[in-house]
């Protein structure tokens, strides 16, 4: 059974807006007066196989900025079976005259040192809430999961206009925080002012990560069992392995340069020692995971 509650911390943390340089942000760009964001450069026998990819020329902005309103709807902390209802906006910004590409769910905040229609890479980054007494009752006993901010770098191939495949390796800025890598794949389909997405996705970690996220230590299990004999929850050290997997969807709609709407959906099962962690199996945790998203963006050129 799905239960709902609002994390404020998460809120908070969010609604404070992040400025990111996103090279591949929201489809929808501004207009102004002489520019055409959706022209295509040069003649229509450029010669690219990605039309929707086209280079949008910006005769009097140097930058294209996006700013959203976002709501989502997730689990209260990774293996939780309550959920949360967070919004919170969002602020990104590209280079004027960068490959116009679609937003795909569960992609960090990046900016590209390489944009092709083929090939991107650069630094990309992440939010990631915490885990508190708070969010969860019957997590007595165990230490705080502290909200990190992951860094690190990404990799995107676009084989044909209609595959990409994507890596991110990030890791947080506390050392216990460790590494994670995601790996996506997704086909993308535009029709008119629609642009569908769908593909699966799976999820790394480092040992650090997942004895952060998932361990329990033998002080922990013992004050959690003075409160919760019942749960019988034990000492648990997990290793580096693949935590998740699961698939992400998305329907995005362009109702005219400048505003844009997105649907999105994902789910992922904890696996492996994730999926065997105490905290997911006594606590009345889950391991079937679901998001859900919904994104208003308007988007100006700024010189």
């Amino acid at each position: 059974m799905l239960r709902f509650a609002f994390s404020r911390g998460a809120a908070l943390a969010v609604a404070a807006g992040v400025l990111c340089f996103d090279a591949v942000g929201a489809s929808a760009v501004a207009q102004d007066a002489g520019y055409d964001p959706y022209a295509t450069q040069g003649s229509a026998s450029s010669g690219s196989v990605f039309p929707y990819f086209s280079p949008t020329p910006v005769s009097s902005a140097r930058w294209v900025a996006t700013v959203s309103a976002n709501v989502n709807v997730g689990p209260s902390f990774i293996g939780s079976d309550k959920y949360t209802f967070t919004p919170y906006p969002l602020i990104s910004i590209r280079r004027g005259g960068q490959a116009r590409r679609p937003s795909i769910p569960g992609d960090g905040f990046q900016l590209d040192l390489l944009n092709h229609e083929y090939l991107s890479f650069g630094p990309v980054g992440r939010y990631k809430s915490g885990r508190y007494f708070a969010n969860d009752r019957k997590l007595f006993g165990l230490r705080k999961l502290p909200w990190t901010v992951e860094g690190g770098a990404f990799v995107e191939v676009w084989p044909t206009h209609n595959l990409r495949g994507r890596v991110e390796a990030r890791h947080g800025f506390r050392d216990e925080d460790g590494w994670v890598v995601d790996l996506a794949a997704d086909f993308v389909q535009p029709f008119g002012q629609f642009t569908f997405t769908v593909g699966p996705r799976a999820s790394w970690a480092s040992g650090k990560s997942m004895r952060n996220t998932f361990g329990v230590n033998e002080y922990e299990a013992s004050l959690n069992n003075l409160v919760f004999p019942q749960h019988g929850l034990y000492a648990y050290k997990p290793e580096s392995g693949f935590q998740s997997a699961g698939a992400a969807t998305s329907l995005a709609y362009r109702l005219n340069d400048a505003w844009s709407a997105t649907a999105t959906a994902s789910y992922s099962r904890l696996v492996g020692d994730a999926g065997r962690s105490p905290i997911v199996r006594r606590l009345g945790g889950e391991r079937n995971q679901f998001n859900f998203g919904l994104t208003a963006a308007y988007s100006f050129g700024v010189n």
